[in-house]
Parts: structure tokens; C-alpha cells; sequence
């Protein structure tokens, strides 16, 4: 998270949940109510509450881990897409890949606690998108 970039954009924090021995990085694993989907109804919703991250305090602690040691921290969010009209159909039988897909409006709120400090953003109802998409995709050995 930044600070106002009229003030120069200063990172405040950086939550995130690590870098696993494997070499994945940044993700981590929800359950499955954490997803609720109606690509009939054109709507998606993602959740989360309390999700324990650590707050590595800047990008360069998180990647290189030389900096302040993270403090433990979590965080909430909201995401939610509306789509509209039709779907656009995409083959690509070369590359194994097929989709239906559909422009939609994505909302998110989200809130976030490190050591004495709480964030909140706008809520969900204020939260806009320039670009939204929402379907369903076909790839690889799923093609």
C-alpha cells in the first residue's frame, strides 16, 4: 500500500504471504467459500476475512528479505463482478486454449491490520473499474 502519490507515493506497507520453499510466491490458498460464481446470472464474488499475511513493510524486504523483519498482520477483502452482455466466444485450437468471456464491472473493498495500524478502503459500493472480464476458460491438457 502506498501513501498519497501527491505526497511522493511512499510504500507503507507491503502484506503479502511469502515466498515457499518451492519458489511460489504472493500466494497462498482459500477455501472453497471463499468463491461463489453464477456465470449464468453473470456475477462473482471473492472473499476473505482475517487472512493472516506478514507485513514485509516494502517490496524489496518481501523479494530480498533484508530489511525490517515482518511483523505479523491481516487482511480483508471484497471482490465482486457484474457482467453485461453477451459472452465473446475465443478459439485457439493451436494453442490449446478456449474461453467465454463476457466485459464486467469489478468492485473491491478492502481493509488491512499490521502491528497498532488499520486500513480501510472505500467501500465496496464506491469502488470502480476501468476493465473488468468474467468466464470461463479451457486450456492445456483441459482443452
Amino acid at each position: 500500500m502506498y501513501d498519497d502519490p501527491g505526497s511522493g507515493g511512499a510504500q507503507l506497507t507491503d502484506w503479502n504471504p511469502g515466498i515457499h520453499q518451492s519458489g511460489l510466491f504472493w500466494t497462498t490458498v482459500l477455501d472453497d467459500d471463499a468463491v461463489d460464481v453464477d456465470l449464468g446470472a453473470g456475477t462473482a464474488t471473492y472473499h476473505a476475512r482475517d487472512l493472516r499475511m506478514f507485513d514485509y513493510h516494502e517490496f524489496e524486504n518481501s523479494v530480498l528479505g533484508n530489511g525490517a523483519t515482518p511483523s505479523p498482520g491481516a487482511v480483508s477483502f471484497t471482490v465482486k463482478w457484474t457482467a453485461s452482455g453477451a459472452a465473446d466466444h475465443f478459439d485457439n485450437p493451436d494453442q490449446h486454449y478456449r474461453g467465454d468471456f463476457r466485459q464486467a464491472v469489478a468492485q473491491m473493498e478492502w481493509t488491512g491490520r499490521s502491528g497498532m495500524y488499520d486500513y480501510r478502503s472505500a467501500p465496496l459500493a464506491e469502488s470502480s473499474t476501468d476493465f473488468g472480464i468474467l468466464g470461463h476458460e479451457s486450456n492445456g491438457s483441459y482443452y
